[in-house]
């Protein structure tokens, strides 16, 4: 007996252990106080930076069905070969959400539950759902064209909608109605004061809000907005004995006073900020894709034990007869799809189209090193505080060595939190222990993304970030190359643990594996389930996705997909399980696309466009063009040396340029 209480004492002491230190991961939330989303607040724009055509809408949703907005609401490519590929792509967030029960269905139960277990612990969840402990609500956050959860009167959707901002800046110019949501080629589209940054505070006026820092524009196209779940009053309402409200004493209206619908209600959803940003470039490498990232916050106080993240893709391979299929490889984490005689609309040839994860959400808790790279639980949101040696932090080093590319002896010293030992300090050439003009900055170049030699570089960082000697980072302002939110390999990624496919869902109740019904969405989104098809060619959705993992109360999480292209011939991929002949231009496109995002999007760029200007003359045009190639081109593997070589002119049929093209 003395044994057996040892035991359960230990036992006890072990599961106390566990369960605080998961607390100790809930922060309070430091991001943006932003008012909740508008419908009033929605745009639309279109990426067309290289061969890749994309509307996209600034509540998350991608691409659409063609009608009233646009025939080519997705085109690849982008000129006269070019088809339509889909209808619709719909980012999901499905969550689950515990609430104390006290037993008396008369009464209003209120109170969350978020102590969070580790994965082989989950089914304790399900014991105190059927004991009567706990009620379990299904979320699923999403924005889509259709099959949408709406409010009693059916006016208003439940879904994610454009955040305009607060009182120290705006993610648009909301004066002008006209103009697509913030992109970096249309600066009539910036907002005319500032950006939003941590809490009430702003940044950056006049300069565009760029992933890479302040005015920094490293892709030919970028876009970026805000959308949050405060509309979705599903749980809310009179009815509900059981409601969850994640951000008390917040309500819609009380930030932004431009709201339109639903002003005075309780901030309602899961309390779930989403911050999205697109990426194109012209390059050759990677001209036919576009690159989508996501930041998703957790405004809340409470920690959500079992989120998933995914998306839902409506498949329109040359928009003709519904002849596509999909199927998915998880050494890749990529899904894709085919027309399978390889033919579209107006007789086009069509390729192959796949949607490719590049960062999937983490698990920095599990005590497992999910992505083998011989670290457990790292994360991205975590901020430097001490040098630790060349072998700390490494839990195995045959797998730290070969998924970063390295030998032994490039161990070295590092900041604990920079996991993969990537950040660089400024130079100290002359050993005076500060950084000096003519000495190498590096990675230490201050939140706003600039140092030394870069264009329009304005001075060193006000907040004394720039070459103090250490990786910054900080939430909702910026933060430094290598490190942190700019570091994807920090990210202790799960990958792709859901897919299927699967006929579009009759438009009929229980609307099973549609938006509305929550639960249904779950068994999509929060399933560890890969299900090839091997059903008949029909008019086919995919669902793809992450789960099931922790979001912490006050933390962010991080995922980023990429559309592919290539021109794979359908008639040769074969449906099974395994594929037989799988798109390989696809797969090599995929590692190319890989390679560019874990490197921060650092691969060979044209120089800086020239205004080019044409005058009309007597039987000739005369072509002029300023000199901001010569002078603005700056190539970041030479040390941001310019090494602007020469001009070339091409004439061509078309807009596009396509008689110029390489192929």
């Amino acid at each position: 007996m003395q044994n057996k209480s040892k035991l359960t004492c230990a036992f006890l002491l072990l599961t106390l252990f566990l369960v605080s230190a998961l607390f100790a991961q809930k922060k309070p939330y430091e991001g943006p106080m932003d008012g909740a989303g508008d419908v009033a607040a929605e745009k639309i724009g279109w990426m067309e930076g290289n061969a890749v055509r994309c509307q996209f809408r600034n509540t998350t949703e991608l691409s659409d069905w063609g009608t009233g907005t646009d025939p080519y609401a997705t085109k690849w490519p982008n000129d006269f070969r070019g088809s339509k590929m889909n209808d619709g792509i719909g980012l999901l967030i499905g969550c689950r959400v515990y609430i104390h029960s006290d037993g008396d269905t008369a009464t209003v139960d209120s109170e969350p539950y978020d102590v969070v277990y580790l994965n082989e612990q989950r089914t304790i969840y399900d014991d105190m759902v059927a004991s009567g402990e706990l009620h379990r609500l299904y979320y699923l956050q999403t924005s889509y064209r259709e099959e949408m959860d709406m409010d009693p009167t059916g006016q208003v959707e439940w879904a994610l909608y454009p955040s305009r901002g607060n009182i120290a800046g705006e993610y648009a110019n909301w004066s002008l109605p006209d103009e697509p949501p913030a992109q970096a080629s249309k600066p009539d589209s910036w907002p005319t004061s500032a950006w939003p940054a941590d809490r009430f505070n702003s940044k950056w006026p006049g300069m565009w809000n760029g992933r890479f820092g302040a005015d920094v524009f490293k892709a030919d196209e970028e876009c970026f907005f805000v959308a949050n779940d405060a509309q979705d009053q599903e749980y809310l309402t009179e009815q509900n004995k059981v409601r969850f409200y994640p951000r008390q004493d917040s309500y819609i209206g009380d930030v932004d006073p431009k709201m339109s619908v639903q002003v005075g209600l309780p901030w309602g959803g899961v309390g779930l900020r989403v911050e999205q940003r697109g990426f194109q470039w012209n390059n050759a490498q990677a001209r036919d894709a576009i690159f989508w990232e996501y930041v998703i916050y957790n405004m809340t106080d409470y920690n959500f034990p079992e989120v998933g993240f995914g998306y839902w893709v409506d498949n329109a391979i040359g928009n003709d007869s519904n002849d596509e299929l999909a199927a998915y490889d998880t050494f890749l984490d990529l899904a894709y799809s085919w027309d399978v005689n390889g033919i579209g609309q107006y007789n086009l040839e069509v390729g192959t189209m796949g949607f490719a994860y590049l960062e999937s959400p983490g698990n920095s808790t599990d005590g497992f090193d999910n992505d083998e790279d011989g670290v457990i639980d790292e994360k991205r949101d975590n901020i430097a505080t001490q040098i630790v040696g060349p072998y700390d932090g490494i839990d195995n080093l045959e797998n730290f060595l070969r998924f970063y590319q390295l030998e032994e002896a490039d161990l070295r010293e590092h900041w604990k939190e920079d996991e993969d030992q990537d950040w660089d300090s400024f130079d100290d050439a002359n050993g005076n222990g500060e950084w000096d003009e003519g000495e190498d900055i590096y990675d230490d170049v201050g939140l706003d993304g600039k140092g030394p030699g870069e264009i329009d570089y304005a001075g060193p960082d006000a907040d004394g970030t720039e070459a103090n000697g250490q990786p910054d980072l900080r939430i909702g302002v910026g933060c430094e190359p290598d490190f942190g939110l700019l570091d994807v390999t920090e990210t202790d990624m799960l990958g792709l643990t859901s897919f299927r496919l699967f006929p579009i869902p009759e438009h009929v109740p229980p609307y099973r594996y549609w938006f509305r019904n929550d639960e249904s969405m779950w068994e999509l989104v929060g399933a560890d389930s890969l299900v090839p098809y091997i059903g008949a060619v029909s008019n086919l959705a995919e669902v793809f996705a992450t789960g099931v993992f922790p979001l912490y109360g006050g933390n962010i999480e991080r995922i980023s997909m990429s559309e592919l292209h290539s021109w794979d011939d359908g008639r040769n991929i074969k449906a099974g399980d395994p594929v037989e002949n799988p798109p390989i231009a696809l797969f090599e496109l995929k590692k190319i696309v890989q390679i560019i995002y874990e490197t921060d999007y650092r691969f060979a760029q044209p120089p800086v466009m020239p205004t080019l200007t044409a005058t009309s003359g007597d039987g000739r045009i005369l072509l002029t063009w300023n000199n901001d190639s010569e002078i603005k081109t700056r190539d970041a593997f030479l040390g941001n040396e310019n090494d602007f070589e020469g001009y070339k002119l091409f004439k061509a049929t078309d807009r596009n340029i396509t008689d110029a093209v390489k192929i």
